[in-house]
């Protein structure tokens, strides 16, 4: 790995700019953020992962945003909003004077162009991807939204088919970000190499699993960032990222390894930040596959996980067994959609189903650790055991993220290792988006299990036009309700992901939505 010397000088003869190498005043120094892996795609409407829309908030903006810390919706490109007694046509106020990246101005115009590129098979610009994030938060092309208008240059109107309770909630999804339509129809389906926002980075530079930079946008509306430069270095390996850290070769470090945490914590150069916990990691069996189209498989599948053990095992104490599908961030609570681990039940289960001897299958797992699942492999191995002592034979595959995510929304698993970080802390974020049949569509499928029920899908319907949250929670207990008798999947474990700094980094607040706001972070205390 090169040194962090020569990233910094790269960085800077790339930029023309001057990097101190120490000191904490306003955009005077280069932060280099250790991650451990690249992102997919950075066009908002198609990227399929954490690691591009984290990329992707920093330089793109929506109407909306989340308060620092909290799913608190708060204004961003729109001012203010407001919505007829019906609750389906909604006014927005857009915030003046606010330009592109590539100077051109951001207006309702822009917002029309974004959102008729979503929702609109028939749009020129609607190409390149699959739009996965729209048609789950939205019910497919067009969707619930019927119209958009632009009412004048600053104001926008937004006509729904039903009311959408998590409407505000959404908007402020990376993945419903602004970009420029400037940019969108010059470079066509390469927009997701080179996205063009209204956020205070720009994307000065992406090579492919090495390192994305992104450059201080000095016409931001917010204010100019504190860092002039942040380099996202993507390092393939744990312990490289340990040693980046301990020479200073980083500033810090992505999800470290369970391993790595007390060594890092022992350290008083270097400071561990944990978010909320706002993921689940869970089994997901594949009804598109026999046996797993069987009830009473599925559930002696659940009774043979043994969660607490693999929590023990593989995680760090941050960490707990998921008794509970939705995590402690997203309300309801109090619905146990867990199965207790019962080895011979789950034999007697598979004898009933008409499989005594069990059956052979295979278990995928991403080979890339994300922030609900530091360990793959070793995981997989212990679930592997696990189904090995009721008498399922289940091999595994690994296979290298990207590949991974796209072969699995695909549905070509049987048996697959998932997880999910909560986008905007609404409940129809993980029970709509995760388990609906209307996401059980490939490709690009969310509902990874492709577990369809009628009755689950009336209640997510329910839920979402009815604005009264404790309606909405007695509506999302009973779809849980539905949840655990039908066990499409195994929740297993919650985690409270950790990211490591050095002590003089200062002002970085960690988010639910496992995102990063850069621009609030400056370099202190040298180098």
């Amino acid at each position: 790995m090169r040194s962090r010397a020569l990233v910094i000088a790269m960085v800077c003869a790339l930029l023309s700019s001057s990097c101190s190498g120490g000191g904490n005043g306003a955009g005077s120094d280069t932060l280099v953020y250790g991650r451990n892996k690249d992102a997919v795609n950075l066009d908002p409407a198609f990227a399929p992962d954490g690691m591009s829309l984290s990329v992707v908030h920093n330089v793109l903006e929506g109407l909306t945003r989340y308060k620092p810390g909290s799913f608190a919706v708060e204004p961003a490109l729109a001012m203010s909003w407001t919505h007829d007694s019906s609750g389906t046509v909604w006014t927005f106020r857009l915030r003046p004077g606010v330009k592109f990246q590539d100077g051109s101005p951001f207006d309702a115009a822009a917002v029309k162009f974004n959102f008729d590129r979503w929702r609109l098979k028939s749009d020129p610009y609607h190409k390149g991807g699959d739009f996965t994030y729209y048609e789950s938060q939205f019910g497919g092309f067009p969707g619930i939204i019927r119209d958009v208008k632009a009412v004048s240059t600053s104001v926008v109107e937004i006509d729904l088919t039903k009311p959408s309770a998590p409407l505000l909630a959404n908007l402020a999804m990376p993945s419903f970000s602004i970009s420029s339509p400037r940019a969108i129809q010059n470079t066509g389906e390469d927009y997701s190499q080179h996205p063009v926002g209204t956020g205070p980075f720009e994307l000065a530079e992406w090579v492919h699993d090495d390192h994305i930079t992104l450059r201080a946008y000095g016409d931001y509306w917010g204010g100019k960032p504190k860092v002039a430069t942040v380099v996202l270095k993507d390092i393939p390996t744990a312990d490289s990222s340990l040693l980046s850290l301990q020479k200073g070769e980083i500033d810090g470090w992505e999800y470290p390894t369970p391993e790595s945490l007390p060594q890092i914590e022992k350290d008083p150069d270097l400071r561990v930040y944990r978010e909320p916990a706002n993921n689940t990691m869970f089994l997901a069996m594949n009804e598109l596959k026999q046996p797993f189209d069987n009830v009473l498989v599925r559930r002696a599948i659940s009774e043979s996980i043994d969660a607490m053990a693999i929590v023990q095992h593989f995680y760090d104490p941050g960490a707990f067994a998921a008794t509970e599908f939705l995590p402690p961030v997203v309300w309801p609570s109090g619905v146990k959609t867990s199965y207790p681990y019962d080895p011979a039940g789950a034999r007697r289960l598979l004898a009933r189903a008409g499989y005594p001897n069990g059956f052979s299958t295979t278990l995928w797992y991403m080979t890339t650790p994300r922030p609900y699942l530091p360990e793959p492999e070793r995981v997989a191995e212990a679930i592997q055991a696990n189904l090995k002592a009721i008498g399922i034979d289940a091999k595994l595959e690994g296979f290298e993220w990207s590949n991974y995510l796209y072969k699995v929304q695909d549905g070509e698993h049987n048996l697959a290792l998932y997880g999910w970080t909560g986008d905007n802390g609404d409940p129809d974020n993980f029970l709509d988006t995760l388990l609906d049949e209307n996401t059980a569509v490939p490709p690009g499928a969310q509902n990874v299990c492709f577990w369809k029920n009628a009755q689950f899908h009336d209640l997510m319907l329910r839920a979402q036009t009815t604005i009264d949250q404790a309606r909405r929670a007695e509506i999302y207990k009973k779809a849980l309700e539905i949840l655990r008798d039908q066990a499409p999947l195994v929740a297993i474990v919650h985690t409270a992901p950790p990211t490591v700094f050095k002590k003089s980094i200062e002002g970085f607040t960690p988010r639910p939505d496992d995102f990063q706001d850069f621009n609030a972070v400056s370099v202190g205390g040298g180098r």
